[in-house]
Formats: structure tokens, C-alpha cells, sequence
């Protein structure tokens, strides 16, 4: 992946929607959320906000949405 690549904010690419599904999934079952509800929408709003802002480290968006 290039380091001059363009975000959009509305746009993923597929692998980003596999790769944001898969953190999501492992951050409902660490918390024990069902994957429906206000705690899961929640958790998908910010983890795609930390994703949106340009951090692309999947750690760093798991601390930080864990710790939100």
C-alpha cells in the first residue's frame, strides 16, 4: 500500500471492509457486546473513526477503542 494513497471518507476498499470486520468481531467477543445494539454501534463508529483518521496499525485501534 502506498504512503501517498488518498482516503476517502465515505469509500473503503474490500480488504479494509475484511480487516475492520474481522477487528470488530474480536473487539465484540473481548467485550463480551452482542453484535447488535447501541454498545455495537458504538464500537463500529469508533473504530472506523480511528480507521478514517489515518491509523492503519490494527493494534492501535484496538487499544484505542477498547480504552473509549
Amino acid at each position: 500500500m502506498s504512503a501517498s494513497r488518498n482516503y476517502s471518507p465515505q469509500a473503503f476498499h474490500p480488504g479494509e471492509i475484511d480487516l475492520l470486520g474481522r477487528v470488530f468481531e474480536q473487539l465484540l467477543e473481548e467485550r463480551q457486546v452482542p453484535n447488535c445494539g447501541d454498545q455495537a454501534e458504538a464500537l463500529a463508529a469508533r473504530l472506523i473513526s480511528i480507521y478514517q483518521s489515518g491509523e492503519r496499525r490494527i493494534e492501535i485501534p484496538k487499544k484505542l477503542t477498547l480504552h473509549s
